[in-house]
């Protein structure tokens, strides 16, 4: 009788198990991983688990830690279906977009356009300011705000490295002033981003970069394509009891262990963050988790739903 107690215990909590584990997964895909119709949101922030799926996209985010380092961050992989729009920056205010005082926090951007995911930008903005400042390359649904740039070598960090994104989800590094403004829009790119520098360029990990750029330990967030309609966001915490930060290196080769052929190092530090359905996932202070990375004029973001909080929501 005690043996059979047991098996029935043993296969109890099994049942459980698989219960809780379902509760999770998702629902039945169609042959190309996507849903047939509607929505599914999922969120266990205690277990580090978070996902998304629609006729169009497949999110996936885990937070991982790590101990002696200590170290958390967050592996968000995305899948978005063949025609579709894939990772884009969204704009606070389009048409105030270089003005200071038109900045929000990243989840409130996410919220004011239903963006499902989004991580920090290269906070440009702040470069437009300064006069005497070269801002790089900087291009916004297709609008030039900038074709000032540094040398392709320079010692000053941020680099200045460029990440393009066209409106068919491709993406492209290169470095600093290898292509100018009006060559970017000729190629069709729509948004180009500087800061850097590349993390990886056809494959392989940019060594040079990792070397000589962002090797103190800091917050750090990354964007990597594995091919176009299969992307990787990941954010590092930083400068908190939970997790030191790392170098730029840390994210590069966590980018390439996941077959990542591109990777490029966005800005760090405050403004480093990761948004998912309105909520910032990551922690900033170790006092509270409720404190949101600095205000931006626009992020990273993919996919767009209904079923965000409004910004009047509060937290």
């Amino acid at each position: 009788m005690t043996a059979l107690l047991l098996a029935l215990a043993l296969l109890w909590g099994t049942a459980c198990a698989a219960a809780e584990e379902e509760k999770g997964a998702f629902p039945a895909l169609n042959d190309a991983g996507f849903l047939d119709s509607g929505e599914f949101v999922f969120e266990d922030a205690e277990n580090g688990v978070w996902r998304y799926a629609s006729q169009t996209l497949r999110i996936e985010i885990f937070r991982r830690e790590q101990k002696k380092p200590d170290r958390v961050w967050y592996e968000a992989e995305i899948f978005c279906a063949e025609g579709s729009t894939g990772p884009r920056m969204i704009a606070n205010d389009p048409e105030n977009w270089k003005d200071s005082t038109k900045m929000d926090y990243p989840y409130k951007i996410a919220r004011k356009n239903g963006t499902v995911l989004a991580i920090s930008s290269d906070f440009a903005q702040l470069r437009l300011q300064q006069r005497k400042s070269r801002p790089g390359i900087i291009i916004r649904n297709g609008k030039v705000w900038s074709d000032r740039t540094k040398k392709q070598g320079t010692k000053d960090f941020p680099n200045l490295d460029c990440l393009a994104i066209w409106p068919d989800g491709d993406m492209k590094v290169y470095y600093s002033n290898e292509l100018t403004a009006e060559e970017y829009l000729e190629a069709g790119a729509v948004d180009v981003l500087a800061f850097g520098p590349i993390l990886i360029r056809d494959g392989k990990l940019n060594e040079k970069g990792l070397n000589q750029y962002g090797t103190s330990h800091a917050q750090r967030t990354a964007v990597g394509m594995a091919e176009k309609g299969h992307y990787w966001f990941m954010m590092l915490e930083g400068r908190i009891k939970r997790s030191k930060g790392d170098g730029i290196r840390f994210l590069a080769e966590k980018l390439m262990e996941k077959g990542c052929t591109l990777g490029f190092n966005l800005d760090g530090g405050e403004t480093a963050c990761i948004v998912f359905m309105g909520h910032q996932l990551c922690r900033m202070k170790d006092r509270s988790k409720y404190v949101s990375s600095r205000r931006t004029s626009d992020i990273l973001g993919v996919g767009i739903s209904d079923l965000l909080p409004t910004v009047s929501d509060g937290w």
